[in-house]
């Protein structure tokens, strides 16, 4: 999928680097080159750019983009612009940063796709961090079911994905499986790094050191997180 997200401070930078690291084609834009640095080697294109002007959306190619997350957490009439400009270049789904309570009911008129409060997200990550260790990261969908990427239980290791049935014993869907690529022997301390293994299917082994990323209720996530 091509996202485009507009605004790079922490929270725009953050999720930047995580949907490039899953794969995705990123647009990322911001007006300060410094901003840029950090995610330019990750992204399709790290563009320098006043987002509040419409042709430098259009020329950039914001409308070929799935989705546009417009981060910016601080300027309320430039954000308010640059959702309008996402708009009008036909963005199919639109999610803007919430910067205070007028800001929202301002958003909730222009009907976009959802609106972020960023804090909260964070909180809610983190939150589920210091209460399972095995939890990675953490998206919420809505109030009843999220995303979540686990430390594999030890249960599980060895196990195909058709003997551990979590859907049936967990109500749980595996989306992925992101697998520990091995350490140079030149580089044993070196951070663990992980990929993609796509689709698996039911005859898949699951190993050690791998991370699952499920898709259910929250209630159900916490119940295998406990276990």
């Amino acid at each position: 999928m091509k996202f485009a997200v507009i605004g790079l401070g922490n929270f725009g930078t953050a999720l930047v680097t995580e949907l490039a690291e899953a794969g995705h084609e990123v647009l990322a834009i911001d007006t300060e080159p410094a901003a840029l640095k950090p995610v330019q080697d990750l992204c399709a294109l790290a563009a320098q750019a006043n987002a509040t002007d419409l042709d430098a959306l259009t020329q950039l190619g914001v409308s070929d983009c799935e989705a546009a997350i417009i981060a910016i957490g601080e300027d309320f009439e430039s954000s308010l612009i640059i959702t309008a400009h996402c708009q009008t270049l036909g963005v199919r789904r639109l999610y803007t940063r919430v910067i205070n309570n007028v800001h929202s009911r301002l958003l909730g008129l222009m009907k976009i796709t959802g609106k972020i409060r960023a804090e909260t997200l964070a909180a809610s990550h983190f939150a589920r961090q210091l209460t399972h260790e095995a939890v990675r990261r953490y998206f919420g969908i809505d109030d009843q079911h999220g995303i979540v990427e686990i430390e594999i239980p030890s249960q599980l290791e060895g196990q195909t994905l058709a003997d551990a049935d979590l859907r049936r014993r967990h109500g749980l869907n595996i989306v992925t499986i992101r697998r520990r690529i091995p350490a140079p022997e030149s580089e044993p301390d070196a951070k663990p790094t992980y990929q993609i293994v796509g689709t698996p299917g039911p005859d898949f082994v699951m190993a050690p050191g791998d991370r699952l990323i499920l898709f259910g209720r929250q209630k159900d996530i916490e119940r295998l997180c406990q276990e």
